[in-house]
């Protein structure tokens, strides 16, 4: 397997998950030359890996004729082995053309796939355990513990002392996870009662989810629109405490394996999301809605997390 095409969009938690299972292929795959399709939000953060020859782009907005050429294209580049990390629908197409016009072969949990296999029912297995099961079809183990300082990235200088990092903010069609902002704000000013100083990390979509933060509270770092994965990251190994949505950023935040208190709704997917290690700290419940400020504080407390 001397070319390889490596597979996969998703979402920012989903790339993240993603991570291990690159570092595992460019592992066993040393010496040949592999590439990565992408979309183009996560090209600068995957260059940073250093395990690809190319990164490619194609953004799952396109039309279906931008998408058709750039899969065409890519089958006359005479890829060994195309490995499908993404495993969608839209995987289905890109197996179907190679299958057809080229002579690469494919590992996929989807049809037209040579090495394919068959993922269980969506939340019932761990993003990163299916992806090690996959990877197993081609004698590939995944590696865990990975070292992440690739990710660190120069910080403000002024941000020394232990911070609590808050991410409030969710993706515009993931409201359905997010805790209310104005409880965000309580534990905010809790933290500042115990003379930590607040940092929130977002993009200039979560004003709403962090305005209440910023107009309220004394001691803030305003990292809104400033806090690429790098710097979450970097951040995050300052952190004395994490507390986050499921959502992206958490994940990147929980890469640097801090106390992080997770706000979950209770159901397959959010379970299947989190890995059970010993800086992550979930708290559950049929609706992320019901869980109170005095409970996580009693929480905090109770398991000594400040």
């Amino acid at each position: 397997m001397k070319k390889i095409l490596v597979i996969k969009h998703g979402s920012l938690g989903d790339i993240i998950f993603s991570i291990p299972a690159m570092f595992s292929i460019k592992k066993k795959y040393l010496n040949s030359r592999i590439d990565l399709l992408t979309e183009e939000k996560f090209k600068s953060l995957l260059i940073k890996t250093k395990i690809f020859n190319q990164i490619l782009t194609d953004n799952r907005k396109a039309s279906f004729l931008i998408t058709f050429m750039n899969i065409f294209r890519l089958t006359k580049k005479n890829y060994d082995l195309v490995i499908d990390l993404q495993n969608s629908q839209r995987t289905s197409f890109y197996n179907f053309f190679f299958r057809i016009f080229s002579k690469s072969y494919i590992c996929s949990s989807r049809p037209f796939s040579h090495y394919r296999y068959r993922i269980p029912k969506q939340g019932s297995e761990k993003a990163k355990i299916g992806l090690s099961k996959q990877l197993l079809l081609l004698d590939i183990k995944i590696q865990n513990n990975l070292n992440y300082d690739w990710l660190k990235q120069k910080i403000n200088k002024e941000i020394s002392s232990p911070i609590v990092m808050l991410i409030p903010g969710v993706s515009k069609n993931s409201e359905y996870k997010q805790w209310e902002p104005k409880k965000f704000l309580k534990i905010a000013q809790y933290c500042e009662s115990k003379n930590y100083k607040i940092c929130i990390v977002g993009s200039k979509l979560d004003f709403d989810a962090t305005s209440l933060i910023l107009k309220e509270c004394k001691n803030v770092i305003d990292m809104i629109d400033k806090s690429p994965p790098g710097v979450i990251y970097s951040l995050a190994l300052k952190s004395k405490l994490i507390l986050s949505n499921d959502t992206g950023p958490g994940h990147i935040a929980a890469l640097a394996n801090k106390n992080i208190i997770w706000l979950l709704n209770d159901n397959l997917i959010s379970q299947s999301n989190i890995e059970n290690q010993n800086s992550n700290h979930k708290i559950f419940s049929r609706s992320i809605k019901d869980i109170s400020v005095n409970f996580v504080i009693d929480y905090i407390e109770e398991n000594n997390l400040l």
